[in-house]
């Protein structure tokens, strides 16, 4: 009988649109395709990671019609057939669906690891150990397992996960079972938990087999189920029609925060979901700062100074964020730099395409 690591799909998320890093991050180039990983994308360091645990046959990655093009001459050795294009993006539990009820009709008895392609993690080695172990877990107990990163500060811009008690130890990696996620909390409450050994920030990875996460949608997401169903009864342009009839859910609102057996592998490798500019300092380990393209600081130590073409210079603003490129610019604060979203979704508004 084949083991958990022999049946492994690993599906990669690259249909996000990372518009917290406006304005170099645009619908053409995304967060996940940006050179923040020691040189390499985001999405390349993603794939690089898990290579050496499953071949590029086993290796699913799902974006949408804008990047496609640029994802695939990234990813130069991802068979075409493995490159799934989303008609139009309808979150996170449409994307694992879709692949679930894929792999159900041509790989029967398949498991899914699903990860984020815009991460960095610190020790490879480490995540495959633990993906490994996860499928191992997924296999066994037939639950939907998610992996968990034990606080390092009390952060409230992630979601977290509750534990209850051990359920198994596989490899060296302790299974507990997940009480409930709990949404990103207040500064009180994040720092109780970052106390905690029972609560770890939920990191958006998951493994599960493919029957376990098609029984949970349909249990949890009828209408998914439903409309998932139909495409593939359909197939060809019709399915690609209903795909975007889709209803538009996280896999996490969905799925995750509704299941009852859910186990969590616990993690300590370094993590960071590169969540906004003054976040790059820490995954670039840039303590003075964040310097990328052409740029000149003069007492400005800690400020973002990012150029894509012209120089930006800063004197004594070390607690700006300051993006040029050939047709826009960016300065904010710090501490208000999760707004960006906010001023990408304001140029919707206005109809800019021009710079979106």
């Amino acid at each position: 009988m084949p083991s958990s690591a022999e049946k492994l799909f690993v599906v990669i998320m690259a249909g996000g649109s990372g518009t917290r890093f406006w304005p170099l991050s645009r619908s053409h180039r995304p967060k996940q395709l940006l050179p923040f990983a020691g040189g390499k994308s985001l999405l390349r360091a993603t794939v690089d990671r898990i290579a050496p645990m499953v071949p590029w046959s086993r290796i699913v990655v799902v974006t949408v019609a804008e990047v496609a093009q640029a994802v695939a001459a990234e990813l130069p050795e991802l068979p075409a057939a493995n490159l799934l294009v989303e008609p139009v993006g309808r979150d996170t539990a449409a994307c694992v669906g879709w692949v679930a009820w894929r792999l159900a009709t041509e790989h029967a008895g398949a498991l899914m690891a699903v990860l984020p392609s815009d991460h960095v993690i610190g020790d490879a080695a480490a995540l495959r150990r633990t993906l490994a172990a996860g499928a191992a877990a997924a296999f066994a107990h037939g639950a939907l397992v998610t992996l968990g990163v034990r606080p390092t500060r009390p952060e409230t811009g992630f979601g977290y996960l509750e534990l209850g008690g051990e359920v198994a130890a596989i490899a060296g990696q302790t299974v507990r079972r997940v009480v409930r996620f709990i949404e990103k909390p207040d500064r009180e409450r994040a720092e109780a938990f970052a106390a905690s050994r029972n609560h770890l920030w939920n990191a958006g990875m998951f493994i599960w087999t493919v029957a376990a996460i098609e029984r949970a949608i349909r249990t949890h997401l009828p209408e998914l189920a439903a409309g998932l169903d139909a495409m593939a009864a359909a197939g060809g342009d019709e399915a690609a029609r209903l795909y975007a009839e889709l209803p538009r859910v996280s896999i996490d609102f969905g799925v995750m925060e509704k299941a009852t057996d859910v186990l969590a592998l616990p993690v300590d490798f370094a993590w960071s979901d590169v969540g906004s500019w003054p976040g790059l300092a820490e995954v670039l380990g840039a303590e003075s700062g964040v310097r990328i393209g052409d740029t000149l600081s003069l007492d400005s130590d800690g400020a973002v100074l990012v150029s894509d073409g012209p120089l930006v210079a800063a004197i004594g603003v070390p607690d700006l964020v300051v993006v040029a490129t050939r047709d826009a610019v960016l300065v904010v604060p710090k501490s208000q730099a999760q707004r960006v979203r906010e001023l990408v979704d304001r140029l919707r508004d206005l109809s800019r395409d021009d710079v979106l």
